[in-house]
């Protein structure tokens, strides 16, 4: 049965949401197109959740890809016997679609599948405009080329890459098969001149890069030079104006950026910020021949043989990924050497039957694979080479297979060709039972990466199924109302976004992302955005029980613009004490204070008297500043409460914070939701998920140790084992052992 209920992943789908929701500008480079169709795509087809339309959205445009794959495959495969070219066509399409990372791309809102669609129909057009090359039509659909080009820059540069290839193809059909007319030979040539300068203009864009860009500004000037020469003269202009028109998808970014929504990140209402934006100027740079695993500049130790090695074998380990990810690892490991044997098979075929192909489809693969492997630079892959970087900073945050989705999906295709190829042979040559057995094993074999990936890649089946949701659900409800949550990373703020924008859910609590808050234009929205009124109806009853708090008048983070010029980073000159009411907090003479550091001390000075001000169980809840003297942990927040160490109806927890035992008892019982993660005896998680799973231990930790130091040991095992299968440890297994085998009391001997 498919569930129709809301299904947001963690990384950036809560916030793609959001944006598409709201009419949002989400982090550089903005995707306006992705938003404005996911806007359009969500308000008309009303089925469902919010966030399960819009993966249907992704979904629907990997199903395209997949589809103008089979077209390619079904041209290539002309004069092959009706049933193996259409089984043959079908192969490739299932074969890219199921692949592990486009199938998970597919259920989640990203922008990688419009990408892949992209891709996949631009290649389709290359194959259309050989077939239609002596009529009008040729030229009309190279335009159609660039103008799917330069709109796709809207949704992800990824899209970009397939420009070697059809430029490649368009001069190996020129070369080989030149039109009989002079004049028309070389009024094509220059029209590929002309598409070549074109993309080379639109990489340009796309980065953001000026120098670039004057470089391709003289190459399509050359070009139109050499269209007017030989006749085509409209050509090159309307070429220009097509990628114009695509481009210019980029205005939504400044139009609603002055409109000021909701979620509008980097503010780019203005043309600096609008480049600054488009260059991703908030994410830094790195250069080709830069050692990832530090920053760039003088002293960066260089980019290695060795470091390039390792990136050249997690691409391979993630190529291995594709075929059968919910595998045993030798057994995946074997089905990817047969695929790896099958693509090398068909690459061979298509090599002979259609060279043209061979080299859109092979110079596409080469670029998307190893091309993006040298250009991207990526730290050590996440599941990799910790014995050699053992830090968390000396790796990506995640798997960056993603990144390399096309390689994979058209070594699907090659895949697929190579089965055509050895069921052609086993066909003609041999017997009739034989051809059928060949037939069904062929069969068996594009249908395994479906079967093979199914749990893996489905975001509906696993124990994290909704654990993003979850997660924000859990997180704000522990928040009281009007009150200020401190996060940090993407997946403890994408999540509360889409919570609080897409399904309203507790819009009272003001979170700051204070990774954001070293940044100008996220300081000045905080300060012209207003408190939103608290709603009872979604909220724990223990906050609709208790005496309605008065709304706080005005924004939680009151500065001007010049107070957010001078928050710079300092270096504290004298040992100080902070001071806001009652609440004390010395500052050490020497101690960095960094701009969200500033934040936290300014919100607590103002706001402390009229709002809980909290910090979420990820968010490193302000440790370094010395905080934990004044903290109350309850749900998965930690609560300023100056003095919280004196309070007596609080006990000493095991994070060396005070615990509101009672508050929080109540939550993990009554309110929060867990989702399937309950459900098996053993979680097996993907990094990102346990880290959620983790979070959610510690709450089941505390509540444990409460229970410990009540004596009421059911209530200690109950609760110390659920923080176990969130998070196991062998401490913690130690303690659940001791308890159960020599009773509570045992944990206070010495």
């Amino acid at each position: 049965m498919i569930t129709l209920a809301p299904t947001v992943t963690l990384w950036d789908a809560g916030e793609f949401i959001t944006a598409a929701k709201v009419l949002g500008v989400p982090h550089p480079p903005g995707t306006p197109l992705f938003v404005l169709l996911g806007n359009v795509w969500g308000g008309i087809v009303r089925v469902g959740a919010y966030a399960w339309r819009l993966n249907l959205m992704s979904a629907c445009f990997s199903a395209a890809g997949a589809g103008c794959l089979f077209l390619v495959a079904h041209r290539l495969l002309h004069g092959e016997a009706p049933w193996l070219r259409i089984g043959g066509a079908a192969a490739a399409a299932i074969l890219s679609a199921f692949t592990f990372t486009e199938w998970q791309n597919s259920n989640e809102t990203e922008v990688y599948t419009v990408a892949t669609f992209s891709i996949a129909a631009i290649c389709w057009l290359c194959l259309r405009w050989r077939d239609v090359r002596s009529t009008s039509r040729a030229s009309h659909i190279l335009l159609l080329i660039v103008y799917i080009a330069a709109l796709s820059i809207g949704n992800h540069l990824l899209a970009l890459l397939v420009g070697p290839a059809v430029s490649l193809f368009i001069a190996y059909t020129l070369y080989t098969q030149p039109a009989a007319d002079p004049a028309e030979r070389n009024m094509e040539r220059a029209e590929w001149c002309s598409l070549t300068a074109l993309w080379f203009v639109l990489v340009a864009v796309g980065l953001g890069s000026t120098p670039l860009l004057v470089v391709g500004g003289v190459l399509v000037a050359a070009a139109i030079v050499a269209c007017m020469m030989t006749g085509s003269r409209a050509f090159p202009i309307i070429a220009i104006a097509a990628a114009a028109a695509g481009v210019s998808i980029y205005a939504f970014l400044y139009i609603r950026a002055g409109l000021h929504p909701v979620l509008n990140e980097a503010d780019p209402e203005n043309w600096r910020n609008l480049l600054a934006v488009i260059r991703r100027e908030q994410f830094g740079s790195r250069c080709l021949l830069d050692n990832p695993m530090f920053y760039p500049g003088p002293d960066n130790p260089g980019r290695t043989l060795k470091i390039f090695g390792q990136q050249l074998l997690n691409f391979f380990q993630y190529c291995s990924w594709q075929w059968g990810r919910s595998l045993p690892t030798a057994v995946m490991v074997g089905v990817a050497l047969l695929f790896v044997s099958l693509g090398v098979f068909g690459f061979e075929f298509t090599r002979r039957r259609d060279r043209g192909i061979a080299f859109l489809l092979g110079a596409l693969w080469l670029v998307t694979g190893i091309g993006l492997v040298v250009y991207m630079n990526f730290k050590a892959g996440f599941s990799l080479f910790w014995d050699q970087y053992p830090s968390i900073d000396q790796h990506e945050v995640r798997e960056r297979d993603y990144f390399f989705v096309v390689s994979f999906q058209i070594w699907g295709v090659f895949a697929a060709l190579g089965l055509v190829r050895g069921l052609a042979v086993v066909t003609k040559t041999g017997t009739l039972g034989i051809g059928r057995f060949a037939i069904a094993g062929s069969t068996v074999i594009a249908l395994l990466p479906f079967a093979a990936n199914f749990t893996a890649a489905s975001r509906r089946h696993g124990p994290d199924a909704t654990v993003a949701r979850d997660f924000a659900y859990n997180l704000v409800q522990s928040v009281e109302p009007y009150g200020v949550l401190f996060a940090y990373g993407d997946n403890d703020t994408f999540p509360v976004w889409y919570l609080q924008e897409v399904e309203g859910i507790r819009q009272d609590v003001t979170l700051i992302n204070l990774s954001l808050a070293n940044l100008d234009w996220y300081l000045s929205q905080l300060g012209s955005r207003p408190t939103r009124p608290f709603d009872p109806a979604h909220a724990p009853a223990i906050y609709r029980t208790l005496a309605p708090p008065e709304r706080p008048s005005g924004p939680v983070l009151r500065m001007t613009p010049q107070d957010i010029a001078g928050m710079q980073p300092m270096q504290v000159s004298d040992d100080a004490v902070f001071r806001a009411g009652t609440f004390e907090l010395p500052v050490r003479k020497g101690q960095i204070l960094r701009t969200s550091d500033q934040v936290i001390f300014s919100t607590i000075a103002q706001d402390l008297a009229t709002r809980p001000i909290t910090f979420g169980v990820s968010s490193g809840r302000g440790s370094w500043l010395g905080l934990d003297p004044h903290l109350v942990f309850h749900g998965l927040v930690f609560k300023v409460a100056p003095q919280a160490d004196t309070t007596r109806r609080f006990l000493r927890g095991v994070q060396g914070t005070m615990v509101d035992s009672t508050r929080t008892r109540l939550l993990v019982d009554s309110v929060f939701s867990w989702g399937k993660l309950f459900e098996p005896d053993t979680l097996v998680l993907e990094p990102a998920a346990q880290q959620v799973a983790t979070s959610f231990s510690v709450p089941f930790l505390e509540l444990g140790n409460a229970a410990v130091l009540r004596g009421d040991q059911r209530q200690a095992l109950y609760y110390l084992r659920r923080s176990y299968h969130l998070s196991p440890s062998k401490a913690l297994s130690a303690v659940i052992r001791r308890i159960e085998t020599e009773g509570v009391q045992s944990l206070f001997r010495r």
